[in-house]
Formats: C-alpha cells, sequence, structure tokens
C-alpha cells in the first residue's frame, strides 16, 4: 500500500480535524504543517490540539516545509478577498497561495472556494492551470459546500435520472457552537438596521453560488440569468448561542441565501443555505439537507447528521483527505473534482 506524505499548510478548524484524521489512516502521513499562530509555531502538530503527538513541528517557514519531501498539501487558510471586492475574481490571496504550494513542485488540495473559476474569475484559473502544467502537478478543489455536498453529490445523483429538468440543493449550519472567526460576519444579535451587511451577501453568495453554475454545466441544464438573494431573519425570542452570547428579539439570528440559475426566469439549479442560531430553539427558517431532482423520475435525497455537532468541522475536512489519491495520481493542471475517479475513504 503506499502511504501518501501530506502537509497541512493552515492548522484551524479545518486543519485540526485534518491532523486527526490523518493520524488515524495507515496510507496517509504527516511530514509538514503550517501555521502563523504564535501559539502553535514549535509545538507538535497533535499536541497543539491536545491529540498524540505526531512527530512534526509547526512552522511559519512556508518555504521551507513546502521544500520537503510530500506528496500534496492540504491549504485550509482563510479565505481572502482583495480590498473592494469580495467577488470570485478577489480570490488573489488564496490563488497566489496555491501556486506557491504548486511551484514547490507539491498536488494542491483545498476547501477554499476557488473553483469554477474559469467562469466567474478567467484570470485566476490561468494563473493556477498554468502554475500546475508548468510544474508536473495538480491542483484540486473539495470542501463540503463547495465541494462534495453541492455541487459534487448532486451532480453524481443526477446521473441516475432519464432526464433531469431542474436540481434544487438546500442546506444550512446552527453557527450556535462555532467560534470560526467569520461567524461575527453575520451579526447574530445585532440591529440589522444599524449592523453593516452590505458585503455579506457578496462574501457567502460568492463562496456558495458557482455551486449552481457548476451543477447546470455538468448536468446540461441551459440557464441565461444567475440571480442571488439574501434575507435576514430577526429572533423572535431571546436567544443564547454560545459563539456570539445573546440575540434579543428584533435582532438577527438568521440568514438565509438563495442562489439560482435561471432559464427564462424558471429555476434550473439552486442552492438555498442557511446560516443561523439556536436551531432547536428557532426552527424558523428550517435547515433541510436535500437534494432535489425534478424530472425522470422525481427524487429527493435527505441527510442527516451532516454537521456533527461534536466535529462540526469533519465533513469539511474529509472530502478532501479522501481524494488525495485521486489527486495524486491525476494529470496535472487544475483539476475539477469530478472529473477525478469517485472517491472513497482512504485507509
Amino acid at each position: 500500500m503506499k502511504k501518501y506524505r501530506v502537509i497541512i499548510w493552515g492548522l484551524g478548524h479545518v486543519g485540526r480535524y485534518a491532523v486527526k484524521m490523518i493520524q488515524q489512516k495507515t496510507s496517509l502521513k504527516l511530514v509538514g504543517a503550517i501555521d502563523v499562530d504564535p501559539g502553535k509555531i514549535g509545538r507538535d502538530a497533535g499536541e497543539v490540539f491536545g491529540f498524540q503527538k505526531t512527530g512534526v513541528i509547526v512552522s511559519n517557514d512556508v518555504d521551507a516545509v513546502l521544500g520537503l519531501d510530500a506528496d500534496v498539501v492540504l491549504l485550509y487558510v482563510p479565505d481572502m478577498r482583495d480590498k473592494g471586492d469580495n467577488r470570485p475574481t478577489g480570490f488573489t490571496g488564496g490563488a497566489k497561495m496555491i501556486c506557491q504550494a504548486l511551484s514547490a513542485k507539491k498536488n494542491v488540495l483545498t476547501t477554499l472556494g476557488i473553483y469554477h473559476v474559469h467562469k466567474t474569475a478567467p484570470k485566476l484559473y490561468e494563473m493556477i492551470k498554468q502554475c500546475a502544467l508548468e510544474n508536473g502537478v495538480s491542483y484540486v478543489q473539495q470542501g463540503i459546500f463547495p465541494g462534495l455536498y453541492s455541487p459534487y453529490l448532486p451532480v453524481v445523483l443526477s446521473s441516475m435520472a432519464g432526464r433531469v429538468d431542474a436540481v434544487t440543493v438546500t442546506g444550512g449550519q446552527d453557527d450556535a457552537y462555532n467560534n470560526a472567526p467569520w461567524v461575527q460576519l453575520f451579526g447574530y444579535g445585532k440591529d440589522p438596521k444599524t449592523f453593516d451587511l452590505s458585503a455579506l451577501k457578496d462574501i457567502i453568495t460568492a463562496y456558495y453560488g458557482p455551486t449552481t453554475m457548476e451543477i447546470a454545466d455538468q448536468v446540461g441544464l441551459e440557464y441565461d440569468e444567475y440571480v442571488e438573494d439574501h434575507e435576514v431573519i430577526t429572533a423572535k425570542i431571546e436567544l443564547n448561542p454560545k459563539s456570539v452570547g445573546k440575540v434579543m428579539p428584533g435582532t438577527i439570528s438568521a440568514h438565509l441565501f438563495t442562489m439560482r440559475c435561471l432559464k427564462k426566469g424558471r429555476e434550473v439549479s439552486t442552492f438555498r443555505f442557511v446560516h443561523k442560531v439556536c436551531h432547536k430553539i428557532a426552527p424558523e427558517p428550517p435547515i433541510w439537507d436535500k437534494i432535489i431532482i425534478s424530472g425522470e423520475p422525481n427524487m429527493t435525497l435527505s441527510l442527516r447528521g451532516m454537521l456533527d455537532p461534536v466535529e462540526p468541522f469533519s465533513t469539511s475536512a474529509a472530502p478532501s483527505i479522501n481524494i488525495i489519491p485521486q489527486c495524486v495520481e491525476a494529470g496535472p493542471g487544475f483539476i475539477n473534482a469530478l472529473d477525478l475517479p469517485v472517491s472513497k475513504p482512504v485507509p
């Protein structure tokens, strides 16, 4: 059995679970870890999180770690946007880090929303593609959304239909226990009249939205319009999420984002996603993890427990880790995860 040598760049929530998962795999070996957190630098990558030691010391020397003998870099850095550009064209910082790893002749897997950019950010696509080709390695994006839950799984499910008229994906996340810094963007507990929501729609829909385009393109659904909508929901009762503190009635408690591809005004692919707090106490708007195929036949796939309350980032990390063999063995270039052999759990 081949053992794949792995570098993790970014030991945040997703990187933490990646360390845990790699320790449980006989076919994977952690050989390098990169982070900028002074509290992690110089410490064992496992010990940082209370896991058993890995024998790998966390470093902030990117070039030195990328120079190690490794098959793949798992890039789990924070989502970065250029100042004044929250659309996919503003993902320059992430694209440069991807190219830095590719230039070290390492295959790259990431959960960053840098996918479908051949349409949404062609310059970044060409930059990454050419870098990968020149260095004989591959770049693949695969997380959960964007990633395996959308667009990967809806496209695969659509292959069971003789005719597909529309694909609708719904999902959501209860941020009550999510202490990731980006949760502050949602302004939970803030007055919607005074909290600045101007950038939120662009940031979130630019991250999730292209999945609708990807699904339409992969399934062969023609569209002539792409539309994004954002609805703010306020609390009806007092809520107390651990992540942000009290959320009083009348303050922001949820957001509903809807991204749609339309053909003559009719939805052909849709992604609706809810971010909220305290779902059990405040069930509206609902969180439905469903993939709906309208056609012949009509099909609905419902998932339960996709975001575990104890390990909510497990399903963010796992899709990228489980596709390591396919990424490493793929030919060089900017590779769509849908074009790789079907992934399965690595041993």
